[in-house]
């Protein structure tokens, strides 16, 4: 694979902002399922996480 064959599969995010994407979503998760504290965040798009697309 070429490497804008890489990057048009993979994108480019910035490696820092995916992880931090990626703690927060599953700690809403586990926060709405075991401590029964509702946020936004899994409601829907988020202003905070624009990279996130929610597929219905």
């Amino acid at each position: 694979m070429t490497s804008q064959q890489i990057q048009d599969m993979i994108g480019t995010l910035d490696p820092a902002r995916a992880v931090r994407i990626q703690q927060a979503y599953p700690l809403a998760f586990f926060d709405l399922h075991l401590r029964h504290r509702r946020g936004h965040l899994l409601d829907g798009p988020s202003a905070a996480f624009p990279e996130v697309k929610f597929i219905p």
